[in-house]
């Protein structure tokens, strides 16, 4: 028990003029299921909102480290327990599974499978489908791949790709295999790679993975090497803005976020 102390008078009082209003994202709400030790995801997706007529509601889900098929898989199972606590009173337009290699794992349809097993109606996207949708609307169906990720990891996204119609005829990759190691990779490493690497006849690059400092590092790559670049958390937030019907161009995010929609 608090200690007792002397309490005024509490008065209601009316709202003035007694108007209410819809609670933040009256256009569009996105909820993003965010690995446990990622914090790059929802720090990249709240710098792309425009404005507040896009919410952003996160959840975590866990994933246990060093990343492998086996952690990846395990988390399958996680997905709709971690839906169900993304504002289920509210209305939610578009949910992300914040996870590119875990998809490439667990499967683009399976994914959305388990988040409307939890909510149905919504729209459901993740960064490879987030990516391959980008990469087909930048009409870019060669890509060259960076990735912070192990060989073995990089491989399996890089079949995703294919599964989805897009040729990788260019990969590079830095090695890690922890979501922190990722995370410590500076944003110049990817300018420097992009810029330093002979992308053949690529038609645009792509940086996978949501837990890279890549999304500030957009619009200087495309500088650099005159290519479009896509990141797994700026196609997968844009897919999840357009599949809500958003149709207005957003800055300083590469030509996909300007221009495609």
């Amino acid at each position: 028990m608090l200690a007792d102390v002397a309490i005024p008078e509490i008065r209601q009082v009316p709202v003035p003029g007694g108007r209410l209003e819809d609670n933040y994202g009256e256009k569009i709400r996105i909820g993003l299921i965010a690995l446990c030790d990622d914090v790059a995801v929802d720090r990249d997706f709240a710098r792309m909102i425009p404005d507040d007529r896009v919410a952003l509601i996160t959840s975590r889900i866990l994933l246990e480290q060093p990343n492998s098929e086996r952690t990846f898989l395990a988390m399958a199972d996680r997905i709709p327990d971690t839906v169900r606590l993304l504002c289920p009173s509210l209305r939610l337009d578009s949910v992300v599974f914040g996870c590119t290699s875990a998809t490439s794992f667990i499967g683009e349809a399976r994914v959305t499978e388990l988040v409307l097993s939890a909510r149905q109606g919504v729209n459901v996207t993740n960064p490879g489908t987030g990516a391959i949708t980008a990469l087909t609307e930048l009409n870019a169906k060669r890509v060259s791949v960076i990735t912070p990720y192990t060989a073995a990891n990089t491989e399996n996204v890089v079949r995703m790709l294919a599964k989805g119609g897009i040729q990788s005829v260019q990969v590079s990759c830095f090695g890690f295999d922890t979501d922190m190691g990722i995370g410590s990779v500076p944003r110049d490493a990817y300018v420097e790679v992009a810029r330093n690497t002979n992308h053949q006849d690529a038609e645009a690059i792509f940086v996978s993975c949501t837990a890279t400092k890549a999304l500030d590092a957009i619009d200087e790559i495309e500088a650099a090497t005159g290519l479009p670049c896509v990141t797994s958390n700026q196609a997968a937030f844009w897919h999840a803005l357009r599949m809500a019907g958003w149709n207005e161009p957003i800055a300083g995010f590469g030509r996909l976020m300007r221009n495609c929609w």
